[in-house]
């Protein structure tokens, strides 16, 4: 059965979801244990950590949702679609920001930057991998036909 939803296609689909669950929880257990025991502040590369994982997760999410089959323009579309969302988290962040930081403009711009970029990079790190996997998973089946 063809569809829009890649998970569809796939035998195990309680797997895929699952695994997708579990990977997001992974991800919000660290950003909000990075906030609550401060390690955001003790550990320089923590915000870096998040921001990829985070990346390669909404990428993830959006690839096994909504493209299907996999095609080459969505190697730029998918980190781009992740770049916008994470930008829709930097301005709440920053909105919120007087919640739990205190960080002058510049230096909130540059971290900004510096978000959106290891977001990208976490996204096209999850859509080459996907590409090769859904590569190697179209020539198996073309191989047993």
């Amino acid at each position: 059965m063809s569809s829009r939803y890649a998970t569809t296609d796939l035998p195990s689909l309680g797997i895929v979801w699952a695994a997708l669950v579990a990977y997001s929880l992974v991800v919000c257990a660290l950003h909000f244990g990075g906030l609550e025991y401060e390690i955001y502040t003790r550990l320089w590369w923590w915000d870096l950590l998040t921001h990829s994982l985070s990346g390669f997760g909404v990428a993830a999410w959006l690839c096994f949702v909504r493209f299907t089959p996999f095609e080459s323009n969505q190697l730029l579309v998918v980190p781009l679609v992740v770049v916008v969302i994470g930008g829709g988290f930097e301005v709440y962040e920053y909105l919120f920001k007087d919640f739990y930081v205190e960080w002058t403009t510049a230096y909130y711009a540059a971290d900004t930057v510096i978000d959106l970029v290891v977001d990208g990079l976490g996204a096209a790190a999850f859509v080459y991998w996907f590409s090769r996997r859904y590569d190697a998973d179209t020539t198996a089946l073309a191989a047993r036909t």
